[in-house]
């Protein structure tokens, strides 16, 4: 397939309307694809966000539920990943940029639990313990990016007509935000291997779906596979320009069983296709000049019987006489069916003295071809234009003679007649049923007619007489056949092609009729301007998916100029206490209270403002709490450092309160952008002799953050560990009544597993609960709220490091992980 040059570029300045058709004059643009959809970047983004929150209620079939996980940090070092929870996708355009375009698939991190295991060996067997504990919410701000490379990735549409975007080749998952650095890492590995694995089994399980096209084998519209790109606007990568940074979104469209065109290597070698407009154009669809040629005029015209299959698709020829596949016109290879057109003509006469005469003209009606073979329909000046011509005998005249005293003779005269037909045909938008569909309309008819009689008057003066009379019906039966060959051609406005060109929207929407079309012309291609979903997309929310913690507000603002109302209700199919605006011409909103999500949990609800026809929602997430730490709790050495992070609703700034024992400081490794870094003390304070034993060489250390306006602070828990002999080991074992086995073990001299004798020193440094010192069991206290308890045993000798401590995250994960946890496959040593 030839190609259109890459070697054109445009202006620097962008296009006016007519400068566009101008440039759309000189030869198609669409690559080779049968069409091109054209958006506004950021409508098209307001959009998808739109649409996302109309879904938000309906379950993800994008990704399956995610199965738990480790990921193994090396060195006896694993994290467990439990219930880990993604919100729905949602799609965006990141940049404008053919050479490399960019989208975002982007899931939210809603729920799920992050244990930190350390395993170590002793008496031949692995023992393991946990070392941290970290909580993932909405508040957390936890987010998996798949970026994907759009010139990498293609897109098709299955038999059952959903909108498939293959992204097995073309994402690069990074997990940002939400937790530390490292924990973003280890999340970022997690997900890397989970999606090796689904694309090994099932690579469909990465197939995003982008829409869903309704399946309809009479439309001539019909696409197999397609391509996505961004385009920047002329001299919108000139730093200040007014054009700078939006840009288009443009989707590549071959039809079901049609070869894909080529991709434009470069913004400057494809045509911007959202001309300058003083009400700025937002949509543009671009049907190629073969699609419409062949799929579109063609076989709209064979939709009648005096036009079908008696005109064939022809490629011109370029300067050099070469064929030319991107330009066509349609030529006839046959004569037209006649046109019937109305005349009554007659006329009559006599004469003579010597030789008396009569005569008698007669014609009813006429039969034209509006075209012979070799007949055109080209495609310029924004038109269709129709260049037919005919030459036929049409009908005949009758002619009827009597001379002296003869009967008289009934003489046939031939009637021929050459046509000339031009024509200028075009598309109309039409609106009706509520459905935005293409038309053909026929404008600046043109026409000749040449008419001539067989000459059979004979000689004489009867002969003479009616010859010159016949010459008066040639004016009537021009202006019959002309009358009858304008019908034949306003019959075409009939064809029942009108293209629901609009449909192709579905590619990239889920919405019907998400544009309004305002312009339409045939340069070449078929191009029609209009506006992406204008009552959805001219007005916008801000902020656009906020969290907010319960009993909190927000303070939305809407892009409207004119009276706004502000309301709020829950997600179809749900029900529960909302918040509310207290002024709905206000908007501020406040969110349910404690009391209120106690009883539901987490939950979200939907915002919208509303002005005249625009509407426009956001999506609300509701968190219990109002700062979300990680971790909830870690075990830190001596001298060590481990990351910390924090999160709120609604970004607010964060108070980091220095400890008792360790420092926090600005964390300044770049893997924890925000983040803050704890640094634990180099020794413990000395023990006073009303402290228990293990404050020799175990602290725990809390860390506290609050917001910076005031609030109600979370706390994060450091155990610090000083000296710790690894020979002193607890192995924890999860009973059947939910109590804890705290066998206590040491090595002996013989390198043997043997129980701690007493004196041991039990306790609790967090939680509730109690420990059975001689049966060595933990026991929880009835009805706590503890989501985790932390326990020392100190064996009390002449030796500060006999001593092991174990945090069980009990009910933080459910007794059947936690015995998983403890109870890995065996390895040897």
């Amino acid at each position: 397939m030839k190609i259109e040059s890459a070697g054109v570029a445009q202006a620097v300045e962008n296009q006016s309307l007519e400068a566009f058709y101008k440039a759309m004059d000189a030869g198609p643009k669409t690559w080779g694809w049968d069409a091109l959809l054209v958006f506004s970047r950021s409508a098209t983004n307001a959009l998808l966000s739109q649409e996302y929150i109309d879904r938000a209620h309906i379950p993800e079939l994008f990704f399956p539920p995610l199965p738990d996980g480790n990921v193994d940090s090396g060195n006896g070092i694993e994290h467990v990943l439990l219930g880990l929870r993604l919100d729905k996708a949602r799609l965006s355009f990141e940049n404008a940029n053919l050479k490399d375009p960019k989208a975002k698939l982007q899931m939210r991190l809603v729920g799920g639990k992050h244990l930190e295991v350390i395993e170590t060996f002793l008496d031949g067997k692995p023992v393991r313990s946990v070392q941290a504990l970290i909580l993932y919410n909405a508040a957390t701000h936890a987010v998996l990016d798949m970026n994907i490379t759009l010139d990498a990735v293609a897109g098709a549409v299955d038999e059952s007509g959903k909108v498939l975007l293959d992204i097995n080749k073309g994402y690069d998952h990074l997990f940002s935000g939400g937790g530390t650095g490292p924990e973003r890492v280890r999340l970022g590995l997690y997900f890397k291997e989970l999606f090796e694995t689904w694309a090994k089994e099932k690579k469909e399980i990465l197939q995003f779906p982008l829409s869903e096209l309704a399946v309809d084998d009479t439309s001539l519209l019909n696409p197999g596979v397609f391509m996505l790109g961004t385009h920047a606007e002329p001299g919108a990568k000139v730093l200040g320009s007014a054009n700078q940074g939006d840009g288009a979104v443009v989707v590549f469209v071959a039809m079901r069983g049609n070869d894909s065109g080529a991709y434009p290597p470069e913004d400057k070698d494809l045509l911007y296709m959202l001309p300058d407009s003083t009400d700025p154009y937002t949509s543009n669809l671009v049907l190629s000049h073969k699609l419409v040629a062949q799929h579109v005029v063609k076989l709209g015209f064979d939709q009648f019987d005096w036009m079908k299959g008696k005109f064939d698709l022809v490629a011109l020829k370029d300067d050099r006489y070469r064929v030319d596949e991107n330009r066509y016109k349609l030529v006839a290879n046959a004569m037209s069916g006649g046109a019937y057109a109305e005349i009554d003509y007659s006329d009559t006469n006599h004469g003579g003295t010597l030789q008396p005469w009569r005569w008698r003209l007669n014609m009813v009606g006429a039969t034209i071809n509006l075209f012979d073979e070799g007949s055109e329909v080209v495609f310029d000046k924004r038109m269709l234009k129709i260049n037919w011509s005919s030459a036929m005998p049409v009908g005949t005249l009758v002619y009827w003679l009597q001379t002296g005293n003869s009967s008289g003779d009934t003489i046939p005269l031939q009637v021929s007649a050459k046509v000339e037909i031009r024509a200028d045909c075009k598309f109309d938008v039409s609106r009706e049923a509520n459905k935005t569909t293409l038309k053909f309309s026929v404008s600046n008819f043109e026409s000749s007619v040449e008419i001539s009689i067989q000459d059979g008057f004979r000689s004489g003066d009867a002969g003479k007489d009616a010859r010159a009379r016949s010459e008066n019906l040639k004016a009537p039966l021009e202006a019959a056949l002309i009358k009858a060959a304008k019908e034949k051609l306003e019959s075409l406005k009939n064809m029942t092609f009108e293209i629901d060109a609009l449909r192709l929207n579905q590619l990239l929407f889920r919405g019907d009729n998400v544009v309004d079309p305002r312009d339409v012309a045939v340069p070449n291609d078929l191009t029609l301007l209009g506006n992406l979903a204008p009552k959805r997309t001219a007005m916008s929310i801000t902020p656009l998916e906020p969290i907010v913690a319960s009993g909190g507000f927000i303070d939305f603002s809407a892009s409207s100029t004119s009276g706004i109302t502000w309301t709020v209700e829950n997600l179809p199919g749900e029900t529960g206490e909302t918040g509310k605006f207290a002024t709905p011409s206000v908007g501020r909103y406040t969110a349910p209270s404690d009391d209120a999500l106690v009883t539901e949990g987490q939950r979200r609800v939907i915002v919208k403002a509303t002005s005249g026809e625009q509407v426009s929602r956001a999506l609300v997430s509701i968190v219990p709490s109002h700062v979300s730490v990680n971790p909830w709790v870690a075990v830190v050495s001596l001298g060590k450092n481990y990351a910390l992070s924090a999160g709120t609703p609604d970004n607010a700034e964060l108070k980091w309160n220095q400890p008792e024992l360790g420092k926090v400081d600005k964390d300044t490794d770049p893997l924890n952008p925000g983040g803050q870094k704890y640094t634990a003390p180099t020794t413990l304070p000395k023990r006073e002799s009303n402290q228990p034993n293990h404050y020799r060489v175990l602290r725990l250390d809390e860390v506290t953050v609050e917001p910076a306006a005031g609030g109600t602070p979370a706390t994060i828990d450091m155990l610090v560990v000083g000296a710790k002999s690894p020979n002193y080991w607890i192995e924890p074992a999860v009973n059947a009544d939910g109590s804890v086995a705290l066998p206590f073990y040491r090595l002996n001299l013989d390198m043997e597993k043997v129980k701690v004798p007493e004196p041991i020193e039990w306790n609790v440094l967090r939680g509730s609960g109690t420990i059975d010192s001689n049966t060595q069991t933990y026991k929880p206290a009835p009805g706590s709220d503890d989501q985790y308890v932390i326990i020392s045993a100190f064996y009390v000798n002449d030796s500060p490091d006999t001593h092991d401590y174990v945090i069980l995250p009990l009910p933080f994960v459910p007794v059947r992980n936690y015995a998983e946890i403890l109870s890995p496959t065996i390895k040897e040593v």
